[in-house]
């Protein structure tokens, strides 16, 4: 229960940027759909605040476990 109370900062700081999060246990998803420049910020923002908010509460983020994933088409040839 503690920590459902512990990890909802997190939820806060990242919905407040617009970002989806969805968690199971101790694992943490995040959601954005790029379309321009603007939200690439807006992921690095989410990303950054992520990356603070572990420093200040001294939990380790798993790099090593860290994904991204893109879904869809590209106008690379």
């Amino acid at each position: 229960m503690l920590f459902i109370i512990f990890i909802n900062e997190l939820i806060g700081i990242l919905s407040s940027l617009g970002i989806t999060v969805k968690l199971f246990a101790d694992d943490a998803k995040m959601y954005v759909r790029i379309v321009n420049d603007i939200s690439v910020r807006i992921l690095q923002s989410a990303v950054d605040a992520l990356v603070s908010w572990s420093s200040t509460w001294q939990l380790e983020i798993a790099v090593d476990k860290s994904y991204l994933l893109s879904i869809g088409k590209t106008d690379r040839m």
